[in-house]
């Protein structure tokens, strides 16, 4: 009986499409033309031509083949894809007024756009308004204070766990953005184990290719009994709602007490009048929502971080030179930002390699627009393809390449003055455009910038040896679904063999190589010649991209893999020991918190979902 009420749903919702498409086409304004795309299937549009891992790639793809703005029809919604700065710039940030709404996610049982729980998915409206007010006094409350010194704190914490258990990194570099933004958020780190939880859940819920209710909406129409994605969802939101509650109760009490550690809670609750906020529960969601939203982005760039030097190791020496001279003996404080150029180069550089964010945050039209002649549909769902953004080669040259150096010398464009100052992650587009710009991105900057200077001062990172995946000229395309683990996110089919590249010229040295040769270091990269026997040992083998092994989830994190990680020297691991310890004497950590009981509550009304 189940079965045949979805299969009748399921015809009724398949003919109202079909009416649709054929009776609501778009008219095109005289004059405009539409905007070129993909041509696509019968009501499922070009679904079956993107690849659910690295999908992104795909886009861009069709960027180069359709141009930097294009749309596609995803399932019979219009979505456009934008692969230029400054095209975003120009309808994102420059149209604001029209562009700053998000789309609805159908997988989410509470309206993002309107119901004040979600502020980066919220639409604009009075709710966003003054959930934007609030996040901008934390945000510059919390930079004053310099972050009231948690990510120093916890980057002790977090090297202990490194040397202790280096195979679990993944889960030391989680952990320490976890705990600074529980932290931030409520004064305390014993609830980070559940606030990663709590993200882990909502990314699935957020996700195109996460939740079922996102890919097939008609199923959130239905009863809970007959979608588990659906009963999953309202067990997931409800779970969330009682831990922020909790939370801001724990906040609360340690205010009565006066022994309330300076937190974003505790900000809204001195003046919580001040805010004007619609329910009552508002507040633990503004706050709550924050930590989530950290939780979620700032380990992967430092995730990104080890993965690139495992591939390109001649740039952790000149990082670690950087780091012994500017901090010594110690470890790097907030202090130390304008005499790290490099250290901030690194970080630059795996936002724009490896964007967290591949895809962008969407955007929202709520109004017929039109660009360049070209006609821009009300409802249009407005990607800034950071992927594609990321690798412009008029900015970036070699764009696939890791490169830190493209900050660090004039002869690049990308290159600012003073050092002191730039570069910097702080405005990049990977924070998005406009009205919707991230307001947590100074929390980001101060995170990378302690946490991944604390891993190159202690460690040295490396690849296994016996690994002999190379990435000379890496073949970059999109569909990666029957390829194993280790050929990540290539298509065996389309991949360039090192016998197709050997084109009998000798190659002709980057700008990388020949701005690295004017250093001299432990750990130098190869000379072209040692490069060129190398190609020759790879001929008739496939070269496949180990560094775009990611998750398929809205933010794309780097997959857990195996690498070396060994402390510098003995007296480096026992001054770390030793700054942790004098910490832990102190009362600085605490064990974390279980919050649903035996087993995380799995088996109970509120706890943890499958993920």
């Amino acid at each position: 009986m189940a079965l045949l009420s979805f299969l009748f749903i399921s015809s009724i919702l398949i003919a109202v499409t079909l009416w649709k498409r054929f009776t609501s086409r778009e008219k095109i304004p005289k004059g405009l033309k539409p905007l070129p795309g993909p041509k696509g299937y019968p009501i499922v549009g070009s679904v079956p031509d993107v690849p659910e891992k690295n999908s992104f790639i795909k886009f861009a793809d069709w960027g180069k083949e359709y141009g930097p703005i294009y749309n596609v029809n995803l399932a019979g919604h219009n979505h456009v894809w934008i692969s230029s700065d400054q095209i975003s710039k120009d309808l994102l940030a420059k149209k604001g007024a029209i562009y700053s709404d998000r789309p609805h996610i159908p997988a989410l049982l509470s309206d993002n756009r309107t119901s004040s729980q979600y502020l980066p998915l919220l639409s604009k409206n009075e709710g966003w308004t003054r959930q934007r007010k609030f996040a901008n006094t934390i945000m510059k409350e919390s930079e004053r204070a310099l972050f009231h010194r948690y990510p120093e704190l916890e980057a002790k914490r977090m090297l202990v766990e490194l040397m202790d258990d280096p195979a679990r990194y993944n889960h030391a570099l989680e952990s320490f953005i976890s705990r600074v933004t529980c932290r931030l958020a409520w004064g305390h780190s014993n609830a980070s184990d559940e606030l990663k939880q709590r993200a882990r859940e909502l990314l699935i819920g957020v996700s195109p290719t996460g939740a079922l209710g996102n890919k097939l909406p008609f199923l959130m129409s239905l009863p809970d009994w007959l979608v588990p994605a659906k009963a999953w969802e309202r067990r997931r939101a409800a779970t969330e709602r009682k831990f922020f509650e909790v939370m801001q109760g724990q906040v609360e009490s340690d205010m009565q007490e006066k022994k309330a550690p300076q937190s974003w809670m505790r900000t809204f609750l001195e003046n919580r009048t001040k805010w004007g906020c619609s329910y009552d529960l508002e507040g633990a969601y503004m706050v709550g929502m924050h930590g989530i939203a950290g939780a979620l982005t700032i380990a992967a760039p430092m995730q990104t971080f080890c993965l690139a030097m495992c591939f390109y190791p001649q740039y952790l020496p000149m990082l670690q030179e950087e780091l012994d001279r500017v901090c010594g003996d110690r470890l790097p404080r907030a202090e130390d930002r304008p005499n790290l150029p490099f250290l901030r180069s690194v970080i630059r550089e795996c936002l724009r390699w490896r964007p967290p964010v591949p895809t962008g945050i969407p955007h929202y039209l709520t109004q017929d627009d039109e660009y360049n002649g070209y006609h821009i549909p009300k409802g249009s769902v407005m990607h800034p393809l950071e992927w594609a953004i990321a690798r412009d080669p008029q900015m970036y040259p070699d764009p696939e390449a890791f490169n830190p150096l493209r900050y660090m010398d004039s002869s690049y464009p990308t290159y600012q003055e003073p050092l002191t100052e730039y570069p910097t992650i702080i405005n990049i587009s990977q924070f998005g455009y406009g009205r919707r710009v991230c307001q947590g991105q100074t929390v980001a900057d101060e995170d990378l910038l302690i946490g991944i200077g604390s891993i190159a001062w202690l460690f040295n990172i490396k690849r296994l040896s016996g690994d002999n995946t190379e990435l000379t000229e890496p073949a970059v395309v999109a569909d990666p679904e029957k390829v194993e683990r280790m050929s990540i996110g290539i298509n065996e089919k389309a991949s360039i063999s090192c016998e197709e590249l050997n084109t009998g010229i000798e190659p002709t040295p980057t700008k990388e190589e020949v701005i690295l040769s004017k250093f001299s270091y432990p750990g130098s990269s190869a000379t072209m010649s040692e490069k060129a026997n190398k190609k020759e040992e790879l001929k008739k083998t496939v070269i496949i991209d180990p560094t775009l092994d990611f998750t398929t989830l809205l933010i794309a994190k780097p997959l857990p893999f195996k690498f070396d990680l060994t402390v510098r020297d003995g007296v480096r691991a026992a001054k770390a020991r030793k700054f942790f310890q004098e910490s832990e004497d102190n009362g600085d950590y605490k064990e974390p918190r279980e919050f649903w009981g035996e087993n995380q509550g799995r088996d109970k009304k509120l706890g943890w979902g499958k993920v």
